[in-house]
């Protein structure tokens, strides 16, 4: 049977003209990040949570989501002074949201393209609403609740649709931790199966792992990119520093450290001891997981 999320999702992907808008919205988010040069590289990080190891924008929603759930109830109460301030903090905190939103998504495809578009316009429509009810409250308080009651109806199908390009659609998860790391000392092959100067991709008990060589220096990271399950093996190699060839997020080899985004999450990073000819995999180094 057919569950009224699926309804909702069908419902939403359905909708005319949603990769129309998708290509107009890639487009001007992409090029106001490329027209900033290296500080519009900073702000998207900044945007992707790179900084914080963890998306900022789940973090973000937290913020209009509570404030209009704060607002809905006061205004029940017949509080309007303290249900107009839940507005506007819900108001500002939007802006956030949508700003590290758009930056998530600008990397996403097909489906889970056209679900983020129908969620940014949802979303952006119940804040324009919330927004116009606090500029009325005060002189057309009905109108005002009734516009924010309107918005919160919309923001709540919007916190649905965002949980499941989430949770289901697994935007905004670390990709690197889809099996589990090895712990005991591994052999994983030859040093000389590794071209000096270049990396090799191998399994660990099962754990994709990527090999780089530097003479006899051997580093290793995982193989799959955190941000979205890229092959960094496919990637680009410069120096110390390996590129995702799905969306260009870049990390140390050494340590599995962010060198910059979109990613968020570091790469789990191993330990390595060459003996002989073989490359023995020492167990996690650093790791992301609690």
């Amino acid at each position: 049977m057919t569950t009224i999320s699926e309804k909702l999702v069908a419902a939403a992907l359905a909708t005319p003209d949603l990769d129309q808008a998708a290509d107009a919205l890639e487009g001007a988010v992409n090029r106001a990040y490329a027209e900033g040069g290296p500080a519009g590289q900073r702000l998207k990080d900044f945007l992707s949570g790179t900084w914080l190891g963890h998306p900022l924008h789940p973090a973000l929603t937290d913020v209009p989501v509570g404030a209009w759930t704060v607002a809905f109830a006061l205004d029940l109460l017949g509080e309007r002074r303290g249900a107009k301030i839940a507005v506007g903090v819900g108001v500002l905190g939007a802006v956030g949201a949508a700003a590290s939103g758009l930056t998530d998504w600008v990397v996403t495809f097909g489906k889970r393209r056209k679900l983020g578009v129908a969620h940014a316009a949802i979303n952006g429509t119940a804040t324009l609403l919330y927004a116009s009810s606090y500029l009325l409250r005060g002189r057309a308080d009905r109108l005002a609740i009734g516009l924010s009651t309107i918005g919160y109806g919309l923001v709540t199908l919007g916190a649905l649709y965002g949980g499941v390009l989430s949770l289901d659609w697994q935007i905004g998860v670390n990709h690197a931790h889809n099996t589990d790391a090895p712990d005991d000392e591994l052999d994983v092959g030859g040093l000389s199966d590794i071209p000096d100067g270049g990396m090799k991709r191998v399994e660990a008990a099962g754990f994709p792992v990527l090999l780089v060589r530097r003479g006899d220096d051997v580093h290793a990271i995982a193989a799959i990119c955190a941000h979205a399950g890229g092959p960094l093996d496919e990637g680009t190699l410069e120096g110390d520093v390996v590129r995702c060839p799905w969306h260009g997020s870049r990390f140390c080899v050494r340590d599995g450290s962010i060198v910059n985004g979109p990613t968020a999450f570091p790469q789990p990073a191993f330990k390595v001891r060459v003996s002989g000819d073989r490359v023995l995999l020492t167990g996690p180094s650093r790791s992301s997981e609690p």
